[in-house]
């Protein structure tokens, strides 16, 4: 009775929308990362090396590790100092290796990014809203989560865990800014990395129509800046539809993201014109071995472009082209961020108090509220596009 009487969440909606493409020139890209597994880190890493951080345009990463409360424990949230690298042992392990790999990444980038680690103790039926939380909190314009299968070495599904995949249906209905679902499967390159200039990251960017694509065109060409990423736009037409008037919003931002590149010789555009959702699903089939990492948005608009492609949908909350990249059809070893943006009449953000920690070494955080935030050293045994879109 309470939970429907009350919503603490009304204090914490966003009064604007939080996107990548929104954001001011120069902005501070502020990104939330929650991960689960230590050998989803070298995919976040390079994701994150591929933001592009700069004095003149920092990256801020949020980074957000759940662990499962065990037993009637209270849930906790716990805010690792930022400087901090931990020693390895049987009861950091997990935790460890995740920040000290994080900690190299803002080394690396001194002055240009920032990392600010949070250990999330919780019930994993309620986990969305920590990340919500948190997100909110930290002003985040990006959350990156991860997808709930998992590869072998072998190309193999080792491992699904529906709980993941439940989180991460919540996580897309309450977020206060938009979100990606990153389907890992670095695994399968080997030690491909790009931080301290090692390798090319390839980066290609599947644009059929509608808000979703325009966030996730708009990550990549902030991408399009780093010295050791290409940039591949492959924008989809239906065969003879009329592209004049129902594709001016798409054509005026991708030529505005064409323009800003003009010289750039590691980015390129190109346009494959298809007849159906067959057409569309060969031409997609034909990128399995071309690159790293794959961008598309979530949701697109109703077209004969997608007809058929929805039948067989298995993960819904990747939407139709998330769903095929992240199928067995597509036998790439190329990650894949399904992207939404930021759906501001989607629901509200869930909140709820925690225990706080009494600790004698307490890290203040603004606006914490009733949350607690204490630091200590990691441990796993506790417990629009336009204005004119924004109609959609």
């Amino acid at each position: 009775m309470v939970r429907a009487l009350y919503d603490p969440s009304r204090h914490q909606f966003p009064t604007r929308r939080r996107t990548i493409q929104q954001a001011k020139e120069g902005a501070e890209l502020r990104v939330l990362v929650s991960i689960h597994n230590q050998d989803n880190v070298p995919t976040v890493v390079n994701l994150l090396q591929a933001s592009y951080a700069t004095e003149e345009s920092p990256v801020a990463v949020i980074a957000l590790l759940p662990v499962e409360l065990v037993g009637r424990a209270a849930p906790m949230l716990i805010a690792h100092q930022p400087f901090e690298t931990l020693e390895i042992n049987a009861s950091t392990s997990r935790s460890g290796h995740i920040i000290n790999a994080l900690h190299q990444y803002r080394v690396y980038n001194e002055g240009r990014a920032t990392v600010q680690s949070f250990s999330a103790i919780s019930h994993m039926e309620m986990m969305h809203e920590d990340i919500c939380w948190v997100a909110f909190e930290q002003n985040a314009t990006l959350v990156v989560i991860p997808f709930h299968k998992h590869w072998a070495i072998d190309g193999e599904i080792e491992s699904v865990e529906r709980a993941i995949q439940h989180l991460n249906t919540k996580v897309l209905e309450k977020a206060p800014c938009a979100v990606g679902i990153l389907i890992d499967r670095g695994i399968l390159k080997g030690s491909l990395s790009i931080l301290n200039n090692q390798s090319m990251y390839h980066v290609a960017v599947l644009y059929i129509g509608g808000p979703d694509d325009v966030e996730s065109l708009s990550y990549g060409a902030h991408m399009a800046n780093h010295t050791n990423v290409t940039l591949t736009i492959i924008r989809f037409l239906l065969f003879g539809s009329d592209n004049a008037r129902d594709r001016k919003l798409d054509n005026d931002f991708i030529n505005e993201v064409c323009h800003a590149n003009t010289g750039n010789g590691d980015f390129s555009y190109q346009e494959q014109v298809v007849r159906d959702g067959v057409g569309l699903a060969s031409s997609i089939r034909g990128l399995e071995d071309c690159f790293d990492l794959i961008l598309v948005g979530r949701q697109h608009q109703a077209s004969a472009l997608m007809q058929g492609l929805g039948a067989w949908t298995e993960c819904p909350e990747l939407g139709v082209i998330g769903d095929f990249l992240a199928s067995s059809d597509f036998a790439s070893s190329a990650s894949v961020l399904v992207v939404q943006h930021h759906r501001v009449l989607g629901g509200r953000l869930m909140s709820r108090a925690m225990k706080p920690i009494i600790n004698d070494r307490d890290i203040p955080l603004q606006s914490m509220h009733s949350h607690a935030v204490a630091e200590t050293t990691a441990h796993d045994s506790g417990p629009t596009w336009a204005n004119s879109m924004d109609r959609v």
